[in-house]
């Protein structure tokens, strides 16, 4: 018997966010993101507010950079960093996105953490 099951099918839902005139394609957070927010979580309680802030933004920052399969016409798209979504937002618009680009790590973790307590 042969079992075949097409990984690529699994495709999230399209999630677009705007801020300072941009949009972010956040649709998609590779493994290596997801786990970065992971250890950031786990350290994040003993950091200091600014430095957890910080690295938070840094992590988004990430996420948020343009997916590009060309390397040449990626040195033409404008670099989002961590400084620059600090200077192009206030600090209630800078929570919200980082919510929002977060929100698919969060909503996956919910079903695992209440079947761990059911054990």
């Amino acid at each position: 018997m042969e079992v075949i099951k097409d990984f690529d099918l699994l495709v999230p839902d399209k999630r677009i966010a705007k801020l300072a005139g941009r949009e972010f394609d956040v649709s998609l957070i590779s493994t290596r993101m997801a786990l970065e927010q992971i250890k950031f979580r786990d350290k994040a309680l003993i950091m200091s507010g600014a430095d957890a802030f910080n690295k938070a933004v840094e992590i988004v920052a990430e996420i948020c950079k343009p997916k590009v399969s060309n390397k040449f016409l990626g040195l033409f798209k404008k670099k989002v960093t961590a400084k620059w979504l600090i200077s192009h937002a206030s600090y209630a618009q800078l929570l919200e996105f980082i919510d929002f680009v977060l929100a698919p790590l969060y909503k996956e973790a919910e079903p695992i953490e209440k079947s761990e307590k059911k054990k």
